[in-house]
């Protein structure tokens, strides 16, 4: 029965690396490892727990790796630590329709100078070095080709003051 009742997860850490020489390897994604586009950024998520979960099943809404945890414990039935923020949700009750919504209200990310927020099909990415601001509704544009942060400074100013507050905590 372990095979029936053992939560798997099975996942990337980030898309496939340009330096490689294969250009093309996140195609038709934008960007490559070490890029927060959806080339480094858009990597597998699966999940097999056939006591729980039906195979075949899709849930759509981006997922992270600070998912796992809260997966893992929901899985093992055990508590969320209260003592500090859990940044992560139980994606298996999310799949199976037992909470509400979609998987995060934002998904950051930060690497030195360089910092990412997807929220609600949008993204913002600003890098310092070289200073560069990106910004795409990826609901039309999910290869990122049209950098919309000088036609849409609201949204970019808005993205841009819920990843500052997120950087504060």
């Amino acid at each position: 029965g372990l095979e029936e009742n053992t939560l798997v997860i099975f996942t990337s850490d980030n898309g496939g690396a340009e330096y490689i020489g294969l250009h093309d390897i996140n195609k038709p994604y934008r960007g490559w490892k070490m890029t927060f586009f959806e080339g480094g950024v858009r990597t597998p998520f699966f999940v097999k727990w056939p006591a729980r979960l039906p195979a075949g099943e899709r849930f759509d809404a981006p997922a992270a790796h600070v998912d796992i945890f809260a997966t893992a414990a929901g899985a093992a039935g055990a508590p969320l630590p209260s003592d500090r923020v859990i940044d992560g949700v139980d994606l298996v009750k999310l799949a199976r329709g037992e909470a509400q919504g979609r998987s995060h209200g934002a998904i950051f990310w930060r690497s030195g100078h360089y910092r990412a927020i997807l929220a609600d099909d949008w993204k913002l990415q600003v890098s310092e070095r070289p200073k560069k601001t990106w910004l795409f509704d990826l609901s039309s544009d999910p290869t990122e080709q049209r950098n919309l942060a000088a036609t849409r400074p609201d949204k970019a100013a808005e993205l841009g003051a819920i990843l500052a507050e997120h950087e504060q905590q």
